[in-house]
């Protein structure tokens, strides 16, 4: 006759007083074993979820971070693991022993999700956007605060599409346009405006679209307003302006030239910072050209700041670009650049003010796993 498995852990036999570390350590030993005797089996009693229940509430907090991983692992997709516990293990410290539950367990509460999806770390938002389903808060959170790794799965998904929102924050974060600007002009996200906005972390591809969208931009404002789109500054302090950020570039100079470069642009202090940089070539060529430099000081500009690592081919192309660009189209560029500085900085500010009234909120009482089995059983009790 064959015999069953059963999920009743062995009596212990009587121990000395010096045995009882060691008692303690086989009972924490205990819950990896039954699990897998417990998901050995599609089918159980109410007698085997009750022993199991309850040997899952008692030793779960104090099992070892690799017993824990494994039995969340275990655990992960069983048709009859109680809520409480799925929620006990999708809420455990450890972000590896977290994962599964919240991957595959179905009525974790949403405010759990967006917690994950918002704080992370990582794991746990991949695990939060390969669910099955997911409301449209959790993906405005992933939209928000994902990497580019859980953003990629939210985007290969066929049964999920991101709504205008769920695009335009995607599209105002710079990291993740880096990473996945092909993938998200792929599926309509990026807008015109966004493209040019976007232009210095653009990938290759896209950056000639953002020019040809800025080329566009440019005629219509002409055909909208006659005269062209030239400097409106006085031609004096225009010229001042070029003469000075030559002079600085034959200095090298770079803090000083990056100064003149925010106050002839009206960008931010850092993106004129990341306009200096190697991978910024491009990006400081069309700078030059909105502030109107002719092709000479913009040769001697790009040789002295950029010159000591870049080909000779490559400098060749930026003074073609210099050349094939229009002074309207680098100021639409310029224009939307302000635009994407301007609204980092609100959400900024407004990520800080989040912030400072969160610590000055008093957090909400949560009941722990083993106070909720406790409700529990007072209820089945009464």
């Amino acid at each position: 006759m064959r015999q069953s498995q059963s999920l009743n852990p062995p009596k212990p036999q009587s121990q000395s007083p010096g045995d009882k570390g060691s008692a303690r350590t086989d009972s924490r030993n205990i819950l990896l074993p039954a699990t897998e005797i417990f998901v050995g089996r599609q089918k159980h009693d109410i007698e085997e979820k009750r022993i199991f229940l309850e040997l899952a509430r008692n030793l779960l907090p104090g099992a070892n971070v690799e017993d824990s991983r494994q039995i969340s692992a275990l655990l992960a997709g069983h048709p009859e693991i109680p809520d409480d516990l799925q929620e006990a293990l999708a809420r455990h410290a450890d972000a590896a022993t977290s994962a599964p539950a919240m991957r595959y367990s179905p009525r974790l509460p949403v405010d759990l999700l967006v917690e994950a999806a918002e704080n992370g770390p990582e794991i746990l938002r991949k695990a939060v956007a390969s669910r099955p389903s997911l409301r449209e808060s959790v993906i405005a959170a992933l939209c928000d605060h994902a990497e580019a790794g859980a953003i990629s799965i939210l985007l290969e998904r066929d049964d999920i599409t991101l709504s205008a929102t769920h695009k335009a924050k995607l599209c105002r974060r710079s990291e993740i346009i880096a990473s996945l600007g092909l993938e998200l002009a792929g599926q309509d996200a990026l807008s015109p405006d966004g493209l040019m906005g976007q232009f210095l972390y653009l990938p290759a591809p896209l950056k000639k679209q953002a020019i040809a969208a800025a080329e566009m931009t440019s005629l219509v404002k002409q055909a909208q307003t006659p005269g062209g789109t030239m400097p409106k500054r006085p031609e004096t302090t225009r010229l001042r302006l070029q003469e000075a950020l030559v002079s600085e570039a034959l200095l090298q100079n770079r803090r000083r030239f990056a100064t003149l470069l925010s106050q002839g642009l009206g960008l931010s202090r850092s993106s004129c910072d990341l306009l200096l940089q190697q991978d910024q070539a491009e990006g400081l060529t069309i700078a030059l050209k909105a502030l109107g430099l002719p092709e000479f000081p913009t040769t001697t500009i790009l040789i002295r700041m950029l010159g000591e690592e870049t080909p000779l081919q490559d400098l060749r192309g930026l003074l073609r670009m210099h050349r094939t660009l229009s002074h309207g189209a680098a100021e639409a560029l310029v224009a939307q650049w302000i635009l994407h500085d301007q609204g980092n900085q609100k959400a900024s500010l407004r990520h800080s003010s989040q912030y400072q009234e969160a610590g000055v909120r008093k957090p909400a009482h949560k009941k722990t796993f083993a106070k909720r089995g406790t409700d529990a059983r007072k209820k089945s009790a009464s």
